[in-house]
């Protein structure tokens, strides 16, 4: 699904390129599933289609990628190597990329007891857990409290992935060299130059926050740390976002995955004014199509003079 789910739609050409494969050598295989060309984006009720092909090409899939496992396999190996209880610590979600991890240790997986400790996981997340694997979240703990899980997933990714944006660029691959193995970063684009500026100004905020907290962490009173105390501002801005808030937040954007940071997606898109008072098919295909829906809601209300405190 990851591979052409979403709401910037991709091409079969962008989709075979995700599975590491070059869609111009496949042509007859898209030809055969039904597609006219490797430009084609495939619309609702197509995704058969895109299973059947991917299914179909799914041996050169597993020998185009097994060098580039090769590779950061042993890069994870030599970096474990010597330890038994491994700790991952990341936004979260799935748990795709800790299961990934552990599956790359091979044999050493079995020998070791590995954690990952995320802002929330999902319900999804229970695919990839085990007696040996096991993940915990601080906000939702695989898709529980389901309210709080229904926030994440009406803008609350973005917005959190926002706070937690690197300005290393995103890592599209590793490549080894006389130095051991580095990453393959993605070039940043203009619009998430930008999207990077605005939350380096988050960021400062949330190191102040912590430096304030510090004395008492210090101190060993994790009480103060309560998710549901301290996450409550979090939730009410993606639930109930002041104007201020949807002013400073709603024109953000959003990139679905390393590869794709020049097709950014505004998180709630301001609509024409007719749209707005008469609401209709563009309307609801748009809101659909928004990450941050209260976000959209808010800004596109027919009373568009009022304000929300």
């Amino acid at each position: 699904w990851h591979l052409f789910g979403g709401k910037n739609k991709k091409s079969i050409k962008k989709i075979l390129a995700i599975a590491g494969l070059d869609a111009s050598e496949h042509i007859s295989d898209i030809h055969h599933v039904g597609f006219p060309d490797e430009e084609y984006i495939p619309v609702s009720g197509e995704e058969h289609k895109v299973h059947w092909l991917i299914n179909k090409l799914f041996p050169y899939i597993l020998l185009k990628n097994t060098q580039h496992r090769e590779v950061y396999a042993d890069y994870f190996k030599t970096a474990c190597e010597g330890y038994k209880n491994i700790a991952l610590i990341d936004v979260g979600w799935m748990g795709n990329i800790q299961s990934v991890f552990a599956r790359s240790l091979g044999a050493q997986w079995a020998e070791k007891q590995i954690h990952g400790f995320y802002l929330a996981t999902f319900a999804g997340a229970n695919d990839n857990r085990s007696i040996y694997n096991k993940m915990f979240g601080w906000l939702t703990n695989y898709g529980h409290p389901n309210d709080k899980c229904d926030l994440f997933l009406s803008g609350g990714v973005e917005i959190m992935e926002f706070a937690m944006a690197d300005n290393t660029g995103s890592t599209i691959g590793d490549k080894k060299t006389d130095n051991g193995i580095i990453p393959v970063r993605e070039d940043s684009s203009g619009s998430e130059i930008e999207y990077l500026k605005k939350a380096a100004r988050l960021q400062s905020g949330i190191i102040s926050f912590f430096e304030y907290v510090k004395p008492l962490i210090q101190k060993g009173n994790y009480a103060a740390l309560s998710s549901v105390v301290l996450s409550e501002p979090f939730f009410e801005l993606i639930a109930r976002p002041s104007s201020v808030q949807l002013d400073a937040l709603s024109s953000l954007t959003h990139s679905e995955s390393a590869g794709s940071n020049a097709e950014r997606i505004v998180l709630a898109k301001k609509l024409p004014l007719k749209d707005k008072l008469f609401p209709g098919e563009n309307y609801i295909k748009e809101l659909n199509a928004s990450y941050w829906k209260e976000g959209f809601k808010r800004i596109n209300r027919k009373k568009f003079w009022a304000k929300y405190n």
